[in-house]
């Protein structure tokens, strides 16, 4: 997910309920700056405005999603 973010403009609009419950924990970790529509569970959107340098620093950690297009 985060280097799906760092590749893609932001604002970036997410509506899978997958990807709002990771960008909710990226989110709660510091790694984002994102907005939600809806509580958790809910149906919603996510709006990630900015990937923080705390997860810049992450994402040399993090190895490349498989399923990724």
């Amino acid at each position: 997910m985060l280097l799906r973010l760092d590749k893609g403009p932001l604002p970036m609009v997410f509506t899978a309920m997958e990807d709002i419950e990771a960008l909710r924990i990226l989110k709660d970790g510091g790694w984002i700056k994102a907005s939600f529509s809806a509580p958790p569970g809910l149906p919603g959107t996510a709006t990630v405005t900015e990937l923080t340098p705390l997860g810049r620093f992450a994402m040399q950690f993090v190895q490349p999603d498989q399923e990724a297009p």
